[in-house]
């Protein structure tokens, strides 16, 4: 027998005896004092009613609701929003303040008070990291809402050398005509440009001194007032300046200009030239053996240094089996010998030996088509039509070079491929065909030479060993974030100097969760080679920064989590609410008791 049972059995116990007593109360005053037979019935029915009203209200009567409905409010929430009939309604801390809705601390919580969720529909701007993970074992429906003004998307630039130049890109929602401007620590803008129609920029700055550096981007709209303004963390290392070496077979102007490109790219660049007669110019010279080699992360040679090196080619083979980056470019028609060794490096060169012109795109920049209008001393016409923009000084090797694991790396105008490369071992490397590309410089194409070269370079250099512990950036102050590829006895320095030792899960990459709780540069202090100390800084912005880019990130992960199949709907039997049943039981006591209360004030009248 349940408790229902009880209760209803005691309720209808109840009712008989106030029956029983009422009929004896009636029948022993009735000689003194009728009553009417309406207001008897009424106490009767009454006392009845009372009863049921009262075990509605403790039992209310079940009510079909969809199967494990769930609603969750995020941030983004419209403050008038309501939770669907028979679902539970909870809303997350960052949601807005929401009267229908049950305030829990994160979804998990949620999920442990309603077992039988089986669905949840998101609402406002998507699920932050703290409750992804709890939201993988059911199904997730989001729709989400449109982006809100200003920037929802912001790269920063990645560990930049001294001295070297760096770039930012984004994206801006809702903002016609926006521009967009970068501000260095000094306050100085020093790049200003114009969204595009998608709303993507792209912004250039300089890295100074080595240390950590915090720029600014700043959005305007067409009318010049500022929308939005954001921090942008640029890491200047030493250390990331990527080692490079230069060997060319004579001086030439090639090697002048590619390593003043290699120097404004804050690269860290050793040059080697061979003069005749066993004379070298440049830096300092330097063996060409294992342990040297180790020491850079990107060789250029050409193609008569590469014939000169003789039994040294095994070494540097040797290095890039074990991660050195190798670029060959040619100086000139390559003799039979040389195309023999580039063959055997695993490259299909087909085509003839003779020079063919480089088809080059036209400029976009209005810029850059106003200095190619001046070449040497002499003035052409602006008016001038240069054709298909090929240039007879630029050229290039009628060998194109391929294979079957060959990746095309560069291509010019025309479609001719003028770089590939291919791993081996460890390492890549890559075949430049293209003859005497210096003269990008001199007709007001630098942009194109440094678009070349950087692509090329970029491409085979040697990865970082052992690399930064992996960061899920942006990190908001008051979020958690996660750390990795730790090492052990990691800690954490503060903006405000505080220490905080990190304990990482040894089973999870090695990952540890922090917690920030205020804006600033931290540094994480992990062990390094031979007893040593790394440190690592990241940026956590503050907590009302970048909304734009924190909704944007968020409903992309809610998007992901979103169920592919249709599920079956399912009801189930739950309990309604019991709210009515106690208002009805209440009216009805009253009057209850105030038919009681006449009927006894009629019967003492007389007395």
């Amino acid at each position: 027998m349940n408790a229902q049972l009880i209760v209803a059995g005691l309720l209808a116990l109840a009712v008989l005896i106030a029956w029983v007593r009422l009929i004896l109360w009636h029948r022993a005053t009735q000689g003194d004092l009728p009553s009417k037979v309406w207001r008897v019935a009424a106490l009767l029915a009454l006392q009845l009613i009372c009863a049921a009203l009262l075990y509605l209200c403790l039992f209310p009567p079940a009510q079909k609701v969809a199967a494990g409905t769930l609603i969750v409010a995020t941030a983004g929430t419209e403050r008038n929003a309501n939770g669907s009939a028979g679902a539970h309604f909870v809303s997350m801390p960052e949601a807005p303040a929401l009267s229908a809705a049950q305030p829990l601390p994160d979804l998990g919580a949620a999920l442990r008070l309603y077992p039988g969720v089986t669905r949840i529909t998101v609402l406002g701007e998507g699920l932050t990291p703290r409750d992804r993970d709890a939201a993988r074992g059911v199904a997730v429906t989001f729709v989400p809402p449109t982006p809100r003004p200003g920037l929802v998307s912001l790269d920063p630039p990645a560990r930049t050398a001294p001295g070297a130049g760096f770039s930012v890109g984004g994206q801006v929602a809702a903002v016609p005509g926006a521009t967009v401007e970068l501000l260095d620590p000094a306050g100085r803008v020093t790049d200003r440009r114009k969204a595009d129609d998608a709303g993507w920029f792209t912004l250039s700055g300089t890295a100074r001194a080595a240390g950590p550096a915090t720029f600014v981007v700043r959005l305007r709209d067409s009318g010049g007032r500022q929308v939005e303004q954001a921090d942008v963390p640029v890491l200047v290392d030493s250390d990331a300046a990527p080692r490079l070496l230069i060997m060319a077979g004579a001086p030439g102007p090639e090697v002048k200009y590619l390593r003043r490109w290699a120097t404004d790219a804050g690269f860290a660049v050793t040059t080697r030239m061979s003069a005749g007669g066993g004379i070298e110019l440049g830096d300092a010279p330097v063996a060409i053996d294992g342990p040297t080699l180790r020491r850079f992360d990107a060789a250029i040679i050409d193609d008569r240094s590469w014939a000169g090196l003789g039994g040294q080619r095994a070494a540097i083979l040797g290095a890039v089996r074990e991660g050195l980056g190798l670029l060959l470019r040619a100086s000139g028609p390559l003799d039979g010998a040389t195309r023999a060794q580039w063959r055997s490096l695993g490259f299909a060169l087909t085509g003839g030996d003779t020079l063919a012109p480089i088809a080059l795109p036209r400029p976009t920049d209005p810029a850059i088509a106003r200095t190619r209008q001046g070449i040497g001393s002499v003035d052409v016409p602006a008016d001038l039509d240069l054709g298909d923009d090929i240039l007879p000084d630029i050229s290039r090797l009628a060998l194109v070079p391929g294979g079957g694991d060959a990746v095309p790396l560069l291509r010019d105008a025309g479609g001719t491929t003028l770089s590939a490369w291919r791993a081996i071992g460890g390492g890549r490397v890559a075949v430049f065909t293209g003859i005497d590309s210096f003269g990008l410089t001199l007709t007001g194409r630098r942009d194109l030479y440094g678009d070349w070269w950087s692509s090329m370079v970029s491409a085979i250099a040697r990865p970082v060993s052992g690399g930064a512990p992996a960061f899920t950036g942006p990190a908001w102050a008051g979020e958690r974030i996660a750390l990795c590829n730790l090492t052990g006895g990691d800690r954490v320095e503060q903006p405000d100097g505080a220490i905080i030792k990190i304990l990482p899960d040894p089973g999870a990459r090695r990952c540890a969760a922090f917690w920030p709780t205020s804006p600033g540069w931290y540094v994480l202090h992990s062990a390094g080679p031979n007893g040593g100390e790394r440190l690592w800084p990241f940026f956590v912005q503050p907590a009302t920064a970048l909304p734009g880019v924190r909704a944007v990130r968020d409903r992309d992960a809610t998007l992901m989590l979103r169920a592919t199949a249709r599920e079956t709907d399912r009801t189930e039997q739950r309990p309604g609410p019991s709210s009515p049943w106690f208002m009805a039981w209440l009216a009805a006591s009253a009057l209850l008791w105030w038919l009681e209360r006449s009927r006894r004030g009629r019967m003492a009248a007389p007395a």
